[in-house]
């Protein structure tokens, strides 16, 4: 039985992206174009190396690029269903999330996270180099602008094929033709590199301060935060039969201890 076609509005899109073919040159202005648009509009971005980003400046990225590549299609594909967006700082591993929604009712929406933290973790003047979708990013919202638009296909390929793959075939064109990605990770620098630069790792003995009291545990975990378990007679009973205190650390604020 053959698959339905896409509504309209979402067959327009559907067309648009599979037939889409324009000139190194031309893709290079239009970025220009989103990052120009976005830095002017935002009330937040006031740099390339911005040190505040808020969901409505992903709101203006996906306007930006609806405007400049898909000739508003994106929007018109929504067909009124919701799209909302998120800076997420829960996740350690992806550099964002297209994520489809269906109530009890029915009601479809969707919404476009972006791990902020890692971002802000990358771009350092002493950081190593950053390539995002097989590119070299320079700067905060150069890999902002790589995160997004792997998003976007994402949510474009949601709304006209209903399901969504980043290392099938279809996605992979898409974002090599749009714009010339040439791998569908990135190389952000994330807390478990940061935790391993500084020598830190799972069964580390670190030291750390609380509550005006210096402690001393073993890393169990890297995460967002550091998990140090603490040995402490009180505390929650683990599979090595000792008794432990869970604290979750940042990793700026441990420190190597001697394991004696």
């Amino acid at each position: 039985m053959a698959s339905p076609s896409p509504a309209p509005a979402r067959g327009l899109l559907a067309e648009n992206v599979l037939l889409f073919h324009w000139s190194d040159d031309l893709v290079a202005h239009r970025l220009r174009q989103v990052r120009e648009y976005v830095l002017a509009q935002s009330r937040h971005l006031h740099r390339e190396d911005f040190i505040v980003v808020h969901p409505r400046d992903l709101h203006l990225l996906f306007e930006a690029y609806d405007r400049f590549f898909f000739e508003g299609l994106c929007g018109n594909a929504l067909e009124g269903q919701s799209l909302s967006f998120r800076l997420s700082s829960r996740m350690t591993k992806t550099g964002g999330k297209t994520t489809r929604f269906t109530s009890r009712t029915g009601a479809v929406s969707y919404e476009i996270s972006v791990a902020v933290n890692m971002l802000f973790d990358s771009f350092e003047e002493d950081s190593r180099s950053v390539t995002v979708c097989g590119i070299e990013c320079t700067n905060r919202f150069a890999g902002l602008q790589r995160i997004f638009e792997h998003e976007l296909v994402h949510l474009i390929e949601m709304l006209c094929w209903g399901e969504s793959d980043c290392s099938a075939a279809r996605f992979q064109g898409i974002t090599a033709r749009h714009f010339r990605h040439t791998a569908h990770t990135h190389n952000l620098i994330t807390r478990r590199e940061q935790a391993a630069e500084a020598g830190i790792r799972v069964g580390s003995m670190v030291s750390f301060a609380f509550e005006g009291r210096t402690y001393k545990g073993r890393v169990n975990r890297v995460t967002k935060r550091v998990t140090v378990l603490v040995e402490d007679a009180a505390g929650q009973l683990f599979s090595d039969g000792k008794r432990y205190r869970v604290f979750y650390v940042p990793i700026g604020s441990l420190r190597l201890a001697d394991p004696a």
